[in-house]
């Protein structure tokens, strides 16, 4: 018998900055990593990683695209993708195994390789571009790979909860915040701008 899909309804902010993570972390790391780990033990897991990351990506665009548009209380501004966004529960649960299994290789090499085949060899092998110079190569886009989890699986808190309320009681017209509510973005703000730029986030998978 199939099993139902388990979705869970998360409040997501897909900004320029968010994108750009997930465009890095998509053509830099898991695209090269599921086309050079053929014949390995992780190459299936890292093959269906890909597509769940891209299905979660084409999630993230539909809902922006969706709406409702968010405005600050005096009706000048917007705050651009603002969403709350279903996501298979399996999805995160998958790319959270990717994480893990990379971080492992980056940590212990000498455990996860096998000669010049291992995961962490293939890590070792991705391309040299202007864009991994600076970001560390193989550990920085692992790293940008746990930012992007981070925003697509916020931790909930009161304000992420005042939001996704006000929303909610919009169905899907546009919302203009309260106070409190402007209140509660700005500091989802600074915790996604905190996530966004944290320069190591993988303490949470070294284990």
């Amino acid at each position: 018998m199939e099993q139902q899909q388990l979705t869970s309804a998360r409040l997501c902010v897909v900004d320029p900055d968010f994108d750009a993570q997930c465009d890095r972390t998509e053509r830099l790391l898991l695209t090269p990593l599921a086309e050079s780990t053929r014949g390995m033990p992780q190459h299936d897991l890292l093959v269906d990683g890909l597509a769940a990351f891209r299905h979660n990506r084409e999630s993230l665009a539909e809902a922006v695209a969706r709406g409702p548009r968010v405005w600050t209380p005096n009706g000048r501004f917007e705050h651009e993708g603002l969403r709350i966004v279903s996501l298979p529960t399996a999805r995160i649960d998958l790319l959270y195994a990717v994480l893990r299994e990379l971080s492992g290789a980056l940590v212990a090499p000498q455990d996860s390789a096998e000669g010049s085949e291992g995961l962490a060899a293939a890590l070792g092998d991705l391309p040299s571009t202007a864009e991994t110079a600076d970001a560390g190569t193989a550990a920085g886009l692992v790293g940008a790979l746990a930012r992007v989890m981070s925003l697509m699986d916020l931790s909930p808190d009161a304000d992420t909860a005042t939001l996704s309320a006000a929303l909610e009681a919009a169905d899907g017209d546009d919302v203009r915040l309260t106070y409190a509510e402007e209140d509660a973005w700005q500091r989802l703000a600074h915790r996604v701008t905190m996530l966004l730029t944290e320069s190591s986030p993988l303490h949470r998978f070294l284990y």
